[in-house]
């Protein structure tokens, strides 16, 4: 159970090599952007998750306010209405792909869209049966 909150830590690890990756290698232009918003993205979720990790330890109120079950209410509807409306502009994405005649992409969402079901039925079935 302790290891649990030190995985985090190599998502710093990750961001530091992409950085070294970004400034030692000779990519286009557009691979150094795309390696920096994975950067960032990595990095950002790994220091959110360490400060979440030591808050809980640490703060009593802030592990109160997160473990309330009004909160956690909250989020899970908050959760489920942003999945619907994600998969509305995925589909919408989609459409104007297809105008567009931009067909690879148009793929390429259309299966995003197809596999989220498909996802939410997993994930509901290994939550129902540790419940």
């Amino acid at each position: 159970m302790k290891n649990k909150g030190q995985i985090w830590y190599i998502g710093y690890i990750v961001s530091l090599f992409l950085i070294v990756i970004i400034l030692v290698t000779d990519f286009p232009k557009m691979v150094d952007l795309g390696l920096a918003i994975l950067f960032s993205a990595v990095f950002g979720v790994s220091h959110v998750q360490i400060l979440h990790d030591k808050m809980m330890k640490n703060d009593a109120d802030y592990k109160i306010n997160v473990m309330d079950e009004r909160n956690i209410i909250i989020k899970e509807k908050t959760g489920n209405i942003t999945n619907m409306f994600n998969t509305i502009l995925l589909g919408v994405a989609t459409v104007i792909f297809i105008c567009l005649d931009y067909i690879i992409p148009a793929i390429i969402v259309g299966s995003i869209i197809a596999i989220q079901p498909i996802i939410l039925i997993i994930i509901s079935s290994v939550l129902e049966k540790k419940m």
